[in-house]
């Protein structure tokens, strides 16, 4: 359905097909009222002052992942641990609560995965405001590992639903929990409690302007980059990438580096992290988007210290309905006449640097990069815009042409204050991965061009094409309707979503952003009645109209 006016609103509501989209189940125990709760698993306490201490050196060395947060192993399974509830449907229910204090956010590994068909595990905190994706047997691996994306809070439900007849027999063996006591809607740390901006002050988010010669390929590109979480409590940047086929194979391109004690297996990756409201080098704190773009698990295929690249294939397919893309890529090796770099550091939302000198080739010490010259290395003074920290370890260099060239090794670049510390950063070099050594496994060229065409370019590719309207992808949940005091919007498919909540008359009543994966509408002092909430795309366009019942 096209973009409906509100002059259609008003003359023609009635014709409306009003349905409620199809997204992703919320957890089965939301809606039941169950009295026995399981008992908390209370991990043991970390020690901070210790970890800090550690991170004040760690935090300066671009050449390893940044760490957020803390492996602390657990043995708990369905079989010993949790609790089973009998639903009078014959479904059942499986629930385990587990507790690390002072946590910002916690995730959790699996060494034994197995659900059956028919049957889902969701993850969710204590309050119920962030809740993962919904599991179910399309993630079921032959190695049985899985990790998933963290939950806000220090407290943590697993929670498995099984519906009735199912004969085949779950396993959730959980081997570790991840206690994350950095990165967040907040950062608690023995300094203070600072916003999500906890990279430097001088960072650019990656909606900044960079320059008119870039701005439009960078619209494009950023949509492949992504948040590593390596699985470990360590983070790393990453980036998808085309191949000669345009078949979207899910290929993350990162840094050697970043495999370094983390097992891609247990790996999971957040797309599209982008502020709503970017800050471009002014120190003030960015905007928050909780979406929820997460996919786990990935096996890795190629890799070389070489160059510090490491080539790893998602163990999923890309959902058709995500706003991502596959970076292209140029293996020519040939000098940029400038380069940009998209990026998470310090796990922060989604930043942007540029370099107008031009990136010169170089060896550090046996690895073949790309120099961004400043300081004592090179010519130039660093990046012009913004910089790369921690955490940007494995992000994409692009040419001039948006194209990939490297993807991020090491480096002294830094913010001092707002200003960028005029020193260098170094990138393995996507030519020199592309043929070196004498194996599939050493080098990118079998996996990127798998059908030996030879070219030195591929143009990025967008996974969105040709998609059909805007309510048929649905993946838009809202509840409860009839609502009394508030409605909850589930939003798993656009990053910018805006909303305006309308009476029968076309009076706006309320508007603004939906683009969290869960929103919530306040309609507290609206009276009884039918009134409609419009629901917009802003990148496409497209809308659709809910009706929605108020019912004290």
């Amino acid at each position: 359905m096209k973009k409906i006016t509100l002059f259609f609103i008003l003359c023609f509501y009635v014709l409306i097909a009003f349905s409620q989209g199809s997204g992703g189940p919320l957890p089965e125990s939301w809606d039941l009222n169950l009295g026995e709760q399981p008992d908390v698993i209370r991990l043991p306490p970390l020690d901070l002052e210790i970890i800090a201490q550690q991170d004040s050196l760690n935090d300066l060395d671009k050449s390893m992942p940044w760490r957020y947060g803390v492996e602390i192993p657990l043995n708990l399974n369905m079989e010993h641990g949790g609790l089973w509830t009998a639903l009078p449907n014959g479904g059942k229910i499986w629930r385990a609560t587990i507790q690390s204090y002072g946590a910002l956010n916690l995730s959790i590994n699996f060494n034994d995965f197995y659900l059956p068909l028919g049957s889902r595990l969701q993850l969710y905190n204590q309050d119920r405001t962030d809740v993962t994706r919904t599991y179910n047997n399309s993630q079921n691996r032959i190695n049985g590992q899985l990790g998933t994306w963290f939950v806000k809070g220090d407290i943590i439900w697993i929670e498995y639903y099984q519906p009735p007849y199912t004969q085949d027999r779950p396993r959730l063996q959980i081997n570790s929990v991840i206690h994350g006591y950095r990165m967040g809607s907040v950062i608690a740390l023995l300094d203070g409690v600072r916003g999500i901006n906890d990279s430097g002050e001088c960072n650019y988010d990656v909606n900044c302007p960079v320059g008119a010669d870039f701005d439009s390929k960078k619209d494009l590109v950023k949509k492949a980059v992504a948040l590593l979480n390596l699985g470990n409590g360590y983070l790393c940047s990453a980036a998808l990438v085309n191949n000669t086929r345009n078949d979207k194979t899910p290929y993350l391109l990162t840094a050697n580096h970043c495999l370094d004690t983390s097992d891609p297996a247990l790996w999971s990756i957040r797309f599209n992290w982008v502020s709503p409201t970017p800050v471009c080098g002014t120190g003030e704190d960015s905007g928050d988007l909780q979406t929820n773009f997460t996919i786990s698990g990935a096996e890795l295929k190629a890799n070389n210290t070489k160059s510090d690249f490491a080539l790893v294939e998602l163990f999923e397919k890309i959902p058709e309905s995500w706003d991502v893309a596959f970076a292209g890529w140029d293996n020519s090796d040939t000098n940029p006449l400038f380069e940009v770099g998209i990026h998470h550091p310090n796990g922060d939302i989604m930043k942007i640097c540029r370099d107008n000198s031009g990136a010169t080739k170089v060896d550090a010490n046996g690895t073949q990069v790309w120099l961004i010259g400043g300081g004592s290395h090179g010519s130039g003074n660093g990046w012009e815009i913004g910089t790369t920290e921690s955490g940007s370890s494995g992000s994409p260099l692009f040419n001039e042409n948006g194209h990939i060239i490297g993807q991020l090794y090491a480096g002294q670049s830094a913010c001092n204050g707002l200003e960028n510390n005029n020193e260098y950063d170094i990138y393995g070099r996507f030519g020199v991965s592309w043929n070196t050594g004498n194996t599939p496994q050493s080098r990118l060229m079998e996996w990127l061009d798998p059908i030996n065409t030879g070219q030195t370019t591929v143009e990025t590719l967008q996974n969105l094409l040709n998609i059909p309207d805007f309510e048929e992808i649905g993946e838009i949940k809202i509840y409860p309707n009839p609502a009394s005091t508030a409605i909850t919007v589930m939003n798993n498919r656009y990053p910018h979503l805006s909303f305006q909540f309308l009476n029968v008359m076309g009076q706006r009543l309320h508007f603004g952003s939906l683009s969290n994966t869960m929103n919530t509408i306040n309609v507290t002092n609206l009276t009884d009645g039918v009134y409609f909430l419009y629901l917009l795309d802003e990148d496409s366009k497209n809308s659709v109209t809910k009706k929605i019942v108020i019912k004290k």
